[in-house]
């Protein structure tokens, strides 16, 4: 992998040791907000965006930096994905919620678009330290202690009765609630990380073998759709059978270890 893999990992490292890890299972109440209902923001969250967007931007002459944190801010500036204009997705603290309640279930997660289509990607988990990074074409490769190696998504059941998975349906809308609801009893266990970091990179270890979700901001599935499509996963909508791409603003969406899983999900979802 090239030199920019190296640099962007280097530096989420910086900003993980410089502003999120000093204050796990340290923050106090004032570092802790509520954009919106039920959905967290601390400080640690602002600092390492802040800190991070002019280093990638200026490690990309000429692109932006779409973070979660600025766009809370400004909605105006996702208008950014419609254009040309190659950027950054940052998700500064993924999983919120579990770094607050002191759960190791967050990363950090980066995404560089060109034109709409996702080319390199970067998930770090840092209390496993571990650092996946993919690229478009070029495959997806796990550091951890001190090693890399390939990433391939394991064999995935055969039978629903025998897939694990997230069913993230609370921002659904009907029917699809009620559709994915009833998808539950038919699977083999419903797994609830609360966390894209942590779902989609436990398909790659076959911990889970698929995620549904329907708010799909770029932070959250730019950078993990490419992990898992480069290791041989799939990430498609539901409705429409059309892969995801960076610009895709909602709707139900499967991400799947396998083409036969997301087939045999999809088609139990559409029949209920």
């Amino acid at each position: 992998m090239s030199d920019l893999f190296e640099d962007v990992a280097a530096l989420i490292r910086e900003a993980a040791e410089r502003e999120i890890m000093p204050r796990f299972r340290s923050l106090a109440d004032h570092e802790i907000q509520e954009k919106a209902k039920n959905d967290l923001v601390t400080v640690a969250d602002r600092d390492a965006e802040a800190w991070l967007t002019p280093r990638l931007e200026k490690l990309f002459p000429g692109s932006r930096v779409l973070g979660e944190e600025a766009v809370a801010e400004d909605r105006a500036l996702l208008d950014i994905v419609k254009s040309d204009i190659p950027f950054w997705t940052v998700d500064p603290v993924d999983g919120t919620g579990n770094f607050v309640a002191g759960k190791e279930t967050f990363g950090v997660m980066i995404g560089l678009v060109e034109k709409g289509v996702t080319t390199h990607a970067w998930v770090f988990l840092p209390v496993p330290d571990e650092m996946f990074m993919a690229e478009h074409g070029g495959g997806t490769l796990l550091v951890s202690d001190g090693q890399s190696s390939s990433v391939h998504v394991p064999p995935a059941p055969a039978e629903l009765s025998g897939a694990m998975g997230a069913l993230n349906d609370h921002y659904m809308p009907e029917p699809w609630k009620t559709r994915i609801a009833a998808l539950a009893p038919h699977i083999g266990k419903r797994v609830s990380v609360v966390c894209s970091a942590w779902e989609y990179t436990n398909i790659l270890r076959g911990v889970e073998h698929f995620a549904i979700y329907h708010r799909m901001m770029p932070w959250d599935h730019a950078p993990t759709t490419l992990l898992l499509r480069e290791a041989g996963g799939v990430m498609r909508r539901i409705d429409t059978g059309v892969d995801y791409d960076a610009r895709s603003e909602s709707g139900p969406h499967l991400a799947a270890a396998s083409e036969d899983l997301w087939a045999l999900i999809a088609t139990s979802v559409l029949s209920r």
